[in-house]
């Protein structure tokens, strides 16, 4: 059994789905069961139904459903693993983890710990230290009360002692723990007080403290409020920080964002502060990186609906391009749009000029990204001039190709055929070349991948279960650990293949390379089959000459379980489609279909 079933099962019957649920949206009891309003979608009369003697949910009105780690996912944005340990963490319960795990764990909590030491320490000197009188001026003038100051947790880092590391060395935290949480440094930006060379990241600064989606601090933005060096300083990467992939807010806007299938990504953490105080609590920020591919991955899980509000140039071809290749790993389809702002403004500048009604109706009126990069692209251009038309369009070019959907990227070329004043063909054939050049891998109209990418898929699936064939006829040790049996190939000639060697390989001796046998012969020696081999013959012996010292199995048969449940849902599936929507049968396949997936998501945690 691969490790970790007991301790999902002990979360999944210690947290109550409904709970869960009537934190973030209204539930009514129907019966044994209970009704709730969709968090996933936007409606005004019940459609989602909870089981709570089974632990699943299912929406009729968008049909999403799954189990208490669904639900934490798809809220939350967390992977199975972080979803896993958020709800023991909420239940109390103390995971099992495997050797390794623990030390990481235990490391993780220490540096999480020192974090949280660190925001208490910055926020009770903002609110009540001498040196920190500025930086409540400047706060105060943004309109920011303690009640504010006290929910995103902004502190100040002193310019006089008491430091952080003086705080943090008196609690017994070493220099080292605190360099590994980015909080110290042995020569950087801002001066202070130092310990054997060590001195504090953060000095004279407004602190932000940036929280992962579980809401524990992981890293500061910090604001200088005079002196030397860059305006502002985020803290580096550590074990906790991964700017690629925090967004400032995130862990306070989740909710929000789930109920109302948008985000807002506005330019930087005064403007989340301000959209939330002004009660448009779907805002974040990145964390001093361009809008990246883990960012929008993050957001998609959330919700469909992506507006970006800030620096209008800078939402442009890279983030268009960006969200098609999300949408198409993801297969969840990104409405990335972009809200130009009145007068170029930021967020927090129009909202502290009263002009609330205004950032809305931006955000309200937002366009789709590539529509308004083909917008921006085409002012100014005198589309009776052939060569800047072309030059418009050829640039133009790969951002439709991009498209995943032929629906849509077809309404594109017509909409840049009507813009630049060119013929349909001409614009049509230059996305044509974009696209071979780029070697677009787009997938059909159904939003199934191509005949090129599934035999791409097949080919690798092909690879995993001939390395797992090797490690059998290698009669590796750890395959004895693990449940290995026909159903984990594919592949008809490599389960053929695995079936033929099968009893042979539980018998042989650890230590012994599994015997192959062909004809009822054994082929263990060096005499000679007498006859032509068959193709399964042939593989076996093919790999049978190779080196037989395959790596850990463990991941083989893990990948190779994924493309079994795969494989089974996919037939359940099928079976779904041939029945009515209203046939009795459809629920009890929908509850397979969400438990298998539960399932394959849990082994992508164990390959982590």
């Amino acid at each position: 059994m691969v490790r970790g079933d007991d301790d999902r099962e002990r979360v999944r019957a210690a947290v109550n789905l409904v709970e869960q649920f009537a934190a973030i949206t209204k539930v009514k009891r129907s019966g044994r069961s209970f009704t709730a309003l969709c968090p996933f979608h936007q409606e005004k009369t019940p459609s989602l139904s909870i089981d709570p003697a089974r632990g699943l949910f299912y929406c009729f009105g968008c049909h999403k459903g799954g189990d208490v780690f669904t639900l934490a996912q798809e809220t939350q944005g967390l992977s199975f693993p972080d979803a896993l340990q958020a709800l023991a963490r909420q239940a109390g319960i103390v995971l099992a983890h495997r050797p390794g795990d623990g030390k990481r764990a235990a490391e993780r909590e220490r540096l999480v710990d020192v974090m949280r030491r660190a925001v208490d320490f910055y926020t009770r000197r903002l609110l009540s230290a001498a040196d920190a009188g500025p930086a409540r001026a400047y706060l105060r003038s943004r309109g920011y009360d303690r009640g504010l100051i006290e929910k995103f947790g902004l502190g100040f880092s002193p310019t006089e002692e008491p430091s952080l590391g003086t705080e943090l060395r008196s609690a017994g935290v070493s220099n080292s723990v605190m360099e590994r949480a980015g909080l110290a440094v042995r020569h950087g930006w801002d001066r202070g007080p130092s310990d054997d060379g060590v001195r504090d990241r953060f000095w004279g600064r407004i602190m932000f403290p940036i929280h992962d989606l579980r809401g524990d601090p992981v890293g500061f933005g910090a604001r200088l409020m005079s002196g030397d060096g860059p305006k502002y300083l985020n803290s580096p990467e550590t074990p906790l920080y991964r700017k690629s992939r925090l967004l400032y807010g995130l862990h306070l806007a989740r909710r929000e964002i789930s109920r109302s299938d948008q985000a807002v990504v506005v330019e930087g953490y005064t403007d989340v502060i301000a959209m939330h105080r002004a009660g448009m609590e779907s805002a974040v920020a990145t964390c001093g990186t361009a809008l990246g591919e883990e960012h929008l991955d993050v957001l998609g899980r959330l919700g469909q609906r992506i507006v970006l509000a800030f620096d209008a140039d800078r939402a442009g071809s890279d983030a268009v391009l960006r969200g098609e290749r999300v949408s198409r790993r993801s297969g969840r389809r990104l409405n990335l749009r972009v809200a130009e702002l009145p007068d170029g403004k930021d967020p927090a500048d129009l909202l502290q000029e009263d002009r609330l009604e205004e950032v809305r109706q931006a955000v309200d009126d937002s366009r789709p990204a590539l529509q308004y990069r083909m917008d921006r692209r085409l002012a100014g251009v005198d589309i009776t001039d052939p060569e800047s038309r072309a030059r418009a369009i050829n640039e133009l070019g790969p951002l439709l190709a991009a498209v995943a959907d032929q629906a849509t990227r077809a309404q594109y070329e017509r909409t840049l055929s009507r813009m630049a004043g060119a013929g349909l063909s001409e614009v049509q054939a230059v996305v044509r070349r974009a696209a071979a050049r780029k070697g677009a891998n787009r997938p059909d109209d159904s939003g199934k991948p191509s005949p090129r990418a599934r035999a791409r898929h097949s080919h690798r699936g092909a690879a995993v279960e001939r390395e797992l064939l090797k490690a059998v006829l290698a009669n590796d040790p750890a395959l004895r650990e693990l449940e290995v049996d026909s159903t984990l190939f594919g592949q008809h000639l490599y389960r053929q293949a695995f079936q033929q060697v099968e009893a042979d390989w539980r018998v042989t001796p650890i230590g012994q390379p599994t015997p192959i046998a062909w004809r009822g012969e054994d082929f263990s020696d060096d005499s000679e089959p007498e006859g032509p081999p068959d193709e399964v013959d042939r593989e076996l012996l093919a790999i049978s000459a190779e080196d037989l010292r395959p790596g850990d199995p463990r991941p083989l048969v893990i990948r190779c379980r994924q493309a079994a449940l795969r494989r089974e849902t996919d037939a359940i599936e099928a079976r779904m489609g041939s029945l009515a929507a209203d046939d009795p049968l459809r629920p009890r396949l929908l509850a397979q279909v969400v438990e298998l997936e539960r399932r394959r998501q849990e082994l992508t945690g164990d390959l982590r």
